[in-house]
């Protein structure tokens, strides 16, 4: 592994973002993220609105829909990070990423990747290690 490595440790509203030399050993934490709106109940996501329209639709609408709404906000937080993950690349702070997050988010972080970042990845874990201690990561993610 490089000297230049950053580990992502994600789920859809908390990472830890650690950098790496190329033993894996010292680990250094850069940024810690908390999306708030991630963890709300789907229900207190609801805008409230004027819509002088109201009631003259049928059916819920998209924004209304407390699953669509946590949804976008994960979405959100993905594009949060992923910006994040850009901005390291084009500072040439790491040559190489790890990312751990569970299987919908990975998902979903992927597809906010940019190409330059993407093309960063040497290796993903469907695994949601947010909730590890720091100190135990470096056990549970294989460096080296």
């Amino acid at each position: 592994m490089s000297d230049k490595l950053w580990i992502l440790v994600a789920n859809a509203s908390r990472a830890r973002l650690f950098s790496a030399d190329a033993t894996g050993d010292d680990w250094k934490l850069i940024d810690d993220f908390f999306h708030e709106e991630s963890r709300a109940h789907a229900g207190d996501l609801l805008e409230q609105r004027d819509n002088p329209n109201a009631g003259t639709l049928h059916g819920p609408q998209p924004e209304n829909d407390p699953q669509v709404r946590k949804s976008v906000e994960f979405s959100r937080f993905a594009r949060e990070l992923s910006a994040r993950l850009e901005r390291g690349v084009d500072s040439h702070a790491f040559e190489q990423l790890v990312i751990a997050a569970p299987p919908g988010f990975l998902g979903m972080l992927r597809r906010e990747l940019s190409q330059k970042v993407q093309q960063r990845v040497v290796m993903d874990l469907n695994s949601d290690f947010t909730h590890v201690p720091e100190r135990e990561l470096h056990g549970r993610i294989p460096i080296s």
